[in-house]
């Protein structure tokens, strides 16, 4: 991993946004040729789903997409985005457990108004039923990559109710939207992340531009994945070691809870490049 990514670090007033609001927007953090490829590839794995069965007006997600192709591997380390996740989960043992990706085309007219209430929840199932605290812990957050002009609303943006990541319940009118809740309005190539624990909702599109989203989570690495994480052994064996550890490579499996300097290079590599010692 390039030292030069150290200058992308989290800044103090990106650390505070985040952990008032629960979100942060990065303007820009892919390239217009980063993302027209990834947009590329994208549209190709649609294709593909669609050859399968997938119905054209239909909303793809799938899981488990980051080993289809090397360009979505290098997200995983992305230097203007990795340097703010670890510095917001705050640790060296860290690991993508988890990744989507979605496609959804026009779904109603764009004069028709969407159907009220979203389906607002937080991140992670049963964690939240079965963690009695409060408010409950981060654990893990999510970056996504905006492929797509989600910068209106009525473009398949997903909503959120800033600062509800620590409220562990949320009031859901059955009639009407949750009080505070607003669109995430983004640029093709923004990166948005968000805390697992912020009450969030996918919007219907109802213009015709393609919605086109790439999600990327990262946890400690003593969670369980939560997808295969399917990645390739040539990918595998390719990847410097930092890599490695973040697609999921161990020795074995107490090294996930107690790991030794060898089951985790993320922190060597830190400890060299910050000239700090990490515990």
């Amino acid at each position: 991993m390039d030292p030069a990514c150290l200058q992308y670090a989290l800044t103090e007033e990106e650390r505070r946004h985040f952990e008032e609001k629960g979100f942060l927007v990065v303007r820009g953090a892919l390239d217009e040729a980063q993302r027209l490829a990834l947009e590329d590839h994208t549209d190709r794995l649609w294709e593909d789903q669609k050859k399968a069965g997938l119905a054209t007006d239909a909303n793809l997600f799938l899981p488990n997409f980051i080993g289809r192709h090397p360009s979505f591997i290098d997200l995983v380390d992305h230097p203007r985005v990795f340097p703010k996740v670890w510095g917001l989960l705050g640790s060296w043992n860290i690991f993508l457990y988890h990744s989507h990706l979605g496609v959804t085309p026009q779904e109603a007219p764009a004069e028709e108004s969407f159907k009220e209430p979203l389906g607002f929840h937080q991140d992670s199932g049963r964690v939240n039923r079965e963690l009695e605290s409060h408010p409950r812990p981060r654990l893990s957050l999510k970056v996504a990559y905006w492929l797509s002009d989600v910068s209106c609303p009525g473009r398949g943006n997903f909503y959120i109710v800033p600062g509800s990541h620590l409220d562990d319940a949320l009031d859901r009118p059955t009639d009407r939207n949750t009080a505070g809740a607003i669109p995430v309005c983004a640029e093709p190539g923004d990166a948005v992340f968000f805390d697992r624990r912020l009450w969030h909702a996918r919007s219907p599109n109802h213009s015709p531009i393609t919605r086109k989203v790439l999600f990327y989570g990262y946890a400690y690495r003593w969670l369980r994945t939560k997808d295969d994480m399917t990645v390739p052994t040539e990918i595998m064996e390719s990847s410097d070691p930092v890599r490695r550890q973040l697609l999921g490579a161990g020795t074995n499996c107490n090294g996930f809870f107690s790991p030794k300097d060898e089951d985790v290079p993320f922190k060597l590599w830190l400890e060299e490049h910050t000239g700090s010692a990490f515990d």
